[in-house]
């Protein structure tokens, strides 16, 4: 598929009013339910099924979690009910369905399946379980579904929910539910300009919104080539890839002074105990058009002076060349007996030889004593080398300032706590003004104790500090404060901070968008947590927590006209870490932290099966013709690879895959919210199959259907006639 470019008119969209804004019912409204924990007859969901005799209680509703209507329990499955009259004249053409659901859902609209989430294929019974368990965050998460208006009549409709645990142990068993109006006149974010050469990475169309599915999805215009996962041997000093790969910074080696964008280091996290860092030297092949790693270790932390490193979390990369990692537990002990708590700094690496390269005074290998003990998560540095920043995640949940006594040298410097002015308020900006405020820092006593020093001066307190950047056009300072599912900016003025608001975010903010499947919209959630920009000054803004996407914000977004792209959903089970541009900015590093072992292989940009279930795994991204074989993964007259064929295409559900005779064939179609709607393997040789997808094209006018076999893949977007 060729890069989407936009004209200029199309760019210049202008602001206009929410045409529909009508909500037919809100959370925490009336439902009637069944909690008897039996089968119930397949007529329970139509509305001619009397339900009178069911109980009633307000959203959410469920146990073990935080409900207002308690139910019976435990359950396997609960089903649920709601009456609601509407007129048609006052829907939007597509209407928006929220759904928090603790675990798995099958949906009815009139007696008519709309969806069905984390579920299985095939029929479902009282005892079908879900597919996997839907904890922490994800539990609190409405998950917006697109219903068409064309599904609903006029007068009174029934909307049927039956909810299924993953086990009828389960703690927990929880669902609420909306159904309000899509927004048809949106405000689009403007593609950056320098996609009408369509070779920056940002030159993207926005994937629809989905729960998390067994696979990476990103952008059509985009591919993705694994470089490394843990558990891969090392190449030199033995062992191997370490686990739950966070950080990761491609630092580029320079020739004459100029940065190469082809040729580099990438390092790694590993937030684990003991914590690590693993190194490897990548280059880009211009004729295989894919990444290598020519070389992998560990950076050696070994010696007795350093101890050890714990969660090494996020980081930073210096200007000179340097990467920063963060350790985000806190120890009170003292192995070694050299005056310092052994976890809680930050540590300066060499990337070239592996090696920490932040001395202490007697030469021996430290961590950075004076920028302070705490549970740091990153670190970002000034052009010049001569102010850093970060935050704590936990702790005292601050954010901080380092200046340093002597440019582009970490190990000394002055260290200061931000303190909003008037304090943090629910409204937007929230300070307008900060003071810096100096914690002492000089002495070994203060270095072990900046976090209750920090406090003691009245230190603003956010909520899980995850992020700190500097925006490339304004300079300004942006952080993201994950407990507030928020990104703050403020302007750096020295002693004093100006211009702090909310920039983006917020759990419940709604963002609109273009999509190859229209404009649609989807909330921004929890877990906002790395932040990177690229040179044109888009944040992307990566999640832990929610749905675990990856957003864009373009720079001139603001509260009152935001311009936001979704750009990808992470597989089931994880979160994406750490992601980190070539110069170029045609290639982003990104890592995949512990997916779950039930993800699905893929297929990556080199053409070959790869299999990370249950491993963290880092990649890299480029629009396809920057990135292995620029190959479409659409079809052309119904015609692909392999000589297979598929027809009809448009078609009312029937049809024929037929084919030059390919080995495990493997099918599986994917609605355009990414849920897996139909899913077969076939072990024996076939060179015609004949599949029936009436239903599935009945409840969503586009399918994506992917096709696996030995040696062979390809996605075809199919049609309803």
């Amino acid at each position: 598929m060729k890069t989407k470019l936009f004209s200029i008119a199309t760019l210049l969209v202008a602001t206009s009013s929410v045409l529909h804004s009508q909500t037919v019912f809100s959370e925490g409204s009336l439902w009637k339910y069944d909690d008897k924990g039996v089968q119930l007859v397949d007529q329970w969901k139509t509305p001619s099924f009397d339900n009178s005799s069911w109980l009633s209680g307000n959203g959410p509703l469920g146990y073990g979690d935080p409900v207002t209507t308690t139910i019976t329990k435990p359950l396997n499955t609960a089903y649920f009910s709601k009456d609601f009259s509407i007129n048609l004249s006052d829907l939007s053409t597509t209407m928006e369905l929220g759904i928090m659901r603790d675990d798995g859902i099958v949906v009815f609209l009139n007696g008519v399946e709309i969806l069905r989430d984390n579920m299985p294929e095939g029929t479902i019974t009282y005892a079908t379980i879900s597919n996997s368990t839907i904890d922490g965050a994800d539990e609190s998460v409405y998950n917006i579904f697109s219903i068409p208006k064309s599904k609903f009549v006029e007068g009174t409709n029934r909307l049927s929910i039956e909810l299924h645990n993953r086990g009828a142990g389960s703690s927990d068993l929880r669902m609420d539910a909306y159904l309000k109006n899509t927004a048809t006149a949106v405000v689009l974010p403007p593609i950056a300009s320098s996609c009408t050469d369509g070779n920056h990475i940002s030159c993207f169309t926005s994937i629809v919104p989905t729960a998390q599915t067994s696979k990476l999805i990103i952008p059509s215009e985009l591919t993705f080539q694994m470089i490394i996962k843990e558990g891969d041997n090392y190449t030199e000093g033995g062992g191997f890839v370490g686990a739950q790969n966070d950080f990761t910074a491609f630092v580029a080696k320079k020739s004459v002074g100029v940065a190469s964008s082809t040729d580099g280091y990438l390092s790694i996290n590993h937030e684990t105990n003991p914590g690590g860092v693993s190194i490897a030297e990548v280059n880009f092949n211009a004729n295989s058009k894919l990444w290598e790693v020519t070389k992998s270790r560990a950076v050696d932390f070994s010696e007795t002076s350093l101890v050890q490193t714990i969660r090494n979390c996020s980081g930073g990369i210096t200007p000179w060349g340097t990467v920063v990692t963060a350790e985000e537990s806190v120890a009170g002990n003292d192995t070694n007996g050299d005056g310092y708590k052994d976890y809680g700094w930050l540590v300066e690496i060499d990337p070239a030889t592996a090696q920490v390269v932040s001395k202490n005074a007697n030469g021996s290998k430290g961590k950075l004593w004076q920028m302070g003990i705490m549970n740091h998560e990153n670190v970002v540095i000034n052009n010049s080398g001569t102010i850093a920043y970060y935050g704590e995640d936990g702790g005292t949940h601050m954010v901080y300032k380092y200046v340093m006594d002597t440019p582009n040298d970490l190990s000394s410097g002055d260290l200061y706590v931000l303190k909003l002015d008037n304090g943090i308020t629910s409204g937007n900006p929230v300070g307008k003004t900060a003071t810096w405020i100096q914690i002492p820092n000089k002495t070994q006593a203060d270095q072990n104790n900046t976090t209750a020093l920090a406090e003691s001066l009245g230190g603003t307190r956010f909520n899980g500090i995850e992020d700190i950047e500097i925006g490339p056009l304004d300079n300004k300072v942006y952080f993201a404060a994950k407990g507030l599912a928020k990104v703050y900016r403020m302007k750096d003025d020295g002693a004093k901070a100006s211009e702090v608001e909310v920039f983006a975010g917020g759990s419940s903010t709604v963002y609109s968008f273009e999509t190859a499947d229209g404009i649609k919209s989807e909330t921004w959630g929890s877990g906002n947590d790395n932040l990177t920009f690229d040179e044109l000054g888009n944040l992307w803004v990566l999640q832990d927590g929610g749905k675990n996407y990856i957003w864009v914000i373009a720079p001139d977004h603001t509260i009152a006209n935001p311009k936001v792209r979704l750009f990808a959903s992470m597989p089931i089970g994880s979160e994406p870490t750490g992601l980190t541009f070539t110069p170029d900015h045609k290639f982003g590093f990104f890592s995949i932290q512990h997916p779950s072992a039930s993800i699905a292989t893929d297929t990556d940009a080199s053409g070959k099966v790869i299999d990370y279930k249950g491993k963290s795994a880092t990649m890299v991204i480029a629009l396809k013709q920057n990135l292995g074989k620029d190959t479409n993964l659409g079809i052309i007259d119904n015609k692909i690879e392999n000589e297979v064929i598929v027809n009809p295409n448009p078609t009312t559900g029937l049809v024929t895959i037929n084919s030059s005779n390919l080995q495990n064939l493997s099918v599986t179609a994917y609605n355009l919210l990414g849920q897996i709607v139909f899913q077969k393997k076939y072990t024996d040789a076939t060179s015609s199959l004949e599949l029936d997808l009436t239903r599935q094209l009945e409840l969503s006018n586009i399918l994506l259907l992917h096709l696996e076999a030995d040696g062979f893949q390809k996605t075809i977007k199919l049609l309803k006639k």
